[in-house]
């Protein structure tokens, strides 16, 4: 409080789509971030809700504006380490918009000005020395680079990862208002080769026809990396441009803190109704998910919660399903707990999964149980056929690994355990 009895309230952020300016963000002295939209942007030709919970009408409370915009900021220990580099305080999550929001998942940039955001294409080069120590967290890859001047990057998640920009081969730095293309995520002091994990099982699930986000992996004398194409950038006129995205914790105004669905966290019947309410094919759209569940649930991810799931805009307010990312078979690792993110008829142990369950997750979905069975059976067909051809890719691009032993184990089993399961 000032001398004069005023609450000192930190100045406003403004948040931009492209050119324009989408609305206003401000503290209330609770702490939370309120969001309101401009005036010229709710009058403006291309104008579209940030987020199925923000209506352009501005009929949300200040939670759902707080969850949408905290939802793009790092979480646990990487925003720790950020927060420790940057001087700001870990609850502080206004001023962590203010240091880092320039360039986030989907298309907002979050600046302390109004003022139009020039394009930009600028780069500072990364060597294969940073890389290399990067690549085994010494130092934080995320905390290092947002410690610099002109650096104002984010992205959510609790793992260690990197928005750059891949040129003639290169890693680059986007400084200022340049967008960053690509992703680098590193390896765990953890959970081992988590790079070749996502990898390997991004390409399976390419394999058997779910669209994913373009990946590979790379190669530094310390460990590898893995390079992930941003689905939310496109080349346009020689400048990349940022497509809006939101994650369904966003859409549905929960916090980051709530990402699991025992927390109160998204659920399949959850990403059902806004499928069905909200994309422009929800039929085709209702399928993907549910390939995507039942492929999550044979490759043993236990870890697709509610911000692995994102909503694509494409323009004159259609929706689609983002390409599915963060596919990891997390049962590789002992201290991951088996238990799904999503519920299955309300059962979350894979090992516990019956005929009973694909039923309940048919209506959770408001679908027949026949298209569930089907696509169950023709998912565990297509992974037995595909996953030797897999294997055999991922050796001959990026050399041997051992989760090319441990993890084809691992489906084959939850293949068994689906198959016997629907020919009883």
């Amino acid at each position: 409080m000032s001398n004069s009895g005023v609450i000192n309230v930190p100045e406003a952020l403004f948040v931009h789509f492209r050119n324009a300016t989408v609305g206003q963000l401000s503290l209330t002295e609770s702490g939370l971030i309120n969001f309101q939209y401009g005036s010229s942007w709710q009058q403006h030709p291309d104008r579209f809700p940030i987020s199925i919970s923000l209506p352009l009408s501005g009929d949300f409370d200040v939670h759902a504006s707080h969850h949408f915009f905290v939802n793009l900021l790092p979480e646990a220990s990487i925003r720790q380490q950020i927060c420790q580099s940057l001087q700001i305080s870990q609850g502080n999550d206004f001023g962590l918009l203010k240091a880092i929001g320039g360039d986030c998942a989907g298309a907002l940039a979050i600046t302390h000005s109004d003022a139009v955001i020039q394009p930009e294409q600028r780069y500072e080069a990364v060597s294969e020395r940073q890389l290399a120590d990067w690549s085994v967290g010494t130092p934080n890859a995320f905390s290092a680079v947002t410690g610099q001047d002109e650096v104002r990057l984010s992205l959510a998640g609790a793992q260690d990862k990197l928005p750059v920009h891949l040129q003639d081969g290169r890693i680059m730095i986007p400084l200022g208002s340049t967008p960053s293309t690509s992703l680098l995520k590193f390896a765990s002091p953890i959970y081992s080769h988590l790079p070749e994990n996502e990898t390997f099982v991004t390409l399976l699930a390419k394999a058997v026809g779910l669209p994913v986000v373009d990946i590979q992996l790379r190669q530094t004398d310390r460990s590898a990396i893995a390079l992930i194409t941003r689905y939310d950038r496109v080349l346009q006129d020689g400048y990349y441009l940022r497509l809006h995205q939101e994650d369904f914790c966003q859409a549905l105004g929960i916090g980051p803190a709530s990402k699991y669905e025992k927390e109160g966290g998204p659920g399949l019947r959850q990403c059902a109704d806004i499928i069905r309410r909200h994309t422009s094919f929800p039929l085709i759209e209702l399928q993907k998910l549910i390939n995507w569940t039942l492929f999550n649930l044979l490759a043993g991810n236990a870890d697709a919660h509610g911000k692995n799931l994102s909503l694509l805009y494409s323009g004159q307010g259609g929706l689609q399903l983002a390409p599915f990312y963060d596919l990891v078979c997390t049962r590789n690792y002992k201290n991951i707990s088996r238990h799904l993110a999503m519920s299955l008829g309300s059962v979350t142990d894979p090992d516990q999964i019956s005929a009973k369950q694909l039923h309940a997750m048919a209506d959770d979905l408001g679908v027949r149980p026949t298209v569930v069975l089907k696509a169950a059976a023709r998912l565990s067909e297509q992974l037995q056929q595909t996953m030797p051809d897999v294997v055999t890719q991922f050796k001959d691009t990026f050399g041997p690994s051992p989760i090319l032993e441990r993890i084809p184990i691992i489906i084959r089993r939850q293949i068994r355990r689906l198959t016997t399961l629907l020919r009883g």
